[in-house]
């Protein structure tokens, strides 16, 4: 344990996904709680330099019971590309969710995203505008997510597509001996009730540390 917390100690990336994580816990919050994992998503769009594929742009889903992050790159803003990486990353892989909020950009309020919740069976909760709070877990994912794509790049965006899974995942295992990341918080399932592997931390930090 002592060489593995001096490694932290030493590596860079380690250091700044650590001083991104200083806030408040994604998972707590009361208004939470009537939902079980998977019914409730906060979803949202960060921008980042375009890539030689014209990716300019990743769609954020945060589960909104344990923090737990998705995410979808494309390269413009739009519905149709919301609706896209919400079917890919949410509904085929976590079920059809009771609620969505987002802010009330075109790419979420219109009448082709209306359709498909209501369709789906969805209630789509829109933000009091410059309420930030009321975006707080989504909005906390994407400091941490760019921060650690960042990291990842040696201090620069570059081949911010390429490490996006692997700042997703680290997102996502970022737990520590006195607090759970939202992999470890509780036991993750899939929709067929099979429990998810869950990668702890300490391997996590042998992995990317310690090569």
């Amino acid at each position: 344990m002592d060489n593995i917390s001096q490694v932290i100690h030493n590596c860079e990336t380690c250091a700044a996904i650590k001083q991104a994580k200083r806030v408040k816990p994604l998972w707590y919050g009361g208004r939470w709680l009537k939902y079980r994992y998977g019914e409730a998503w906060q979803i949202d769009y960060i921008t980042l330099p375009q890539t030689r594929q014209g990716k300019r742009y990743v769609l954020t889903m945060v589960e909104a019971t344990t923090g737990w992050l998705e995410t979808y790159p494309v390269p413009h803003a739009t519905a149709r590309n919301t609706i896209l990486g919400l079917e890919k990353q949410v509904l085929w892989r976590h079920g059809t969710p009771e609620r969505i909020e987002s802010d009330n950009g075109t790419h979420f309020k219109n009448g082709l995203i209306n359709t498909w919740a209501r369709e789906h069976g969805i209630e789509w909760i829109y933000h009091i505008p410059y309420h930030a709070p009321a975006a707080g877990k989504v909005e906390r994912c994407n400091g941490l997510l760019k921060t650690t794509l960042k990291a990842l790049g040696g201090g620069t965006f570059k081949n911010w597509e390429l490490n996006l899974a692997k700042a997703t995942w680290m997102v996502n295992t970022r737990g520590s001996i006195n607090r759970a990341g939202p992999a470890q918080s509780e036991p993750l399932h899939t929709v067929d009730g099979d429990k998810v592997p869950v990668v702890t931390h300490e391997r996590h930090l042998r992995k990317n540390c310690l090569d």
